[in-house]
């Protein structure tokens, strides 16, 4: 029986992102999305964040996840504009996940919308960073 837990929305976007050609593209290669910030660089770090909602009886949760595009410490080698063109290729490329084929034993997205407009937001070690934030509906997915 599918539960309330396994509606997170984290690990489809994650894997989706980083099978999707055009983000792959942007990124300049494969292997720079996920969850933390480590090289190669540029990179996508997908976590969630507080907020969203949760309906505990059909177990459609709208949940709230930040997609930052992250560039080096040398900010020169990937500038704002770039990380922002990435971040912007990511957001057309998740406003298609709802249609995408559910992996299996994945929570199923239904819809993704903007919770927050992007934005240029440094790391506070100076790294350059273009973050927005999203609203991802999701259901526990099949067994």
């Amino acid at each position: 029986m599918a539960a309330l837990a396994d509606a997170d929305a984290v690990p489809p976007v994650i894997a989706y992102l980083a099978a999707h050609p055009a983000v792959t593209a942007a990124l300049g290669g494969p292997g720079r999305v996920g969850g933390d910030n480590a090289p190669p660089y540029p990179r996508l770090r997908i976590a969630d964040m507080p907020g969203g909602s949760e309906n505990l009886r059909t177990k459609v949760v709208g949940q709230r996840i930040q997609i930052e595009a992250l560039g080096m410490l040398d900010g020169p080698t990937i500038g704002k504009e770039a990380l922002r063109r990435i971040l912007y290729t990511v957001l057309d490329a998740l406003a298609q996940l709802p249609e995408a084929p559910a992996g299996t034993g994945r929570a199923v997205v239904s819809d993704v919308g903007s919770a927050v407009a992007g934005g240029y937001v440094p790391l506070a070690d100076g790294r350059p960073r273009y973050v927005a934030t999203l609203t991802v509906t999701v259901r526990p997915g099949p067994g």
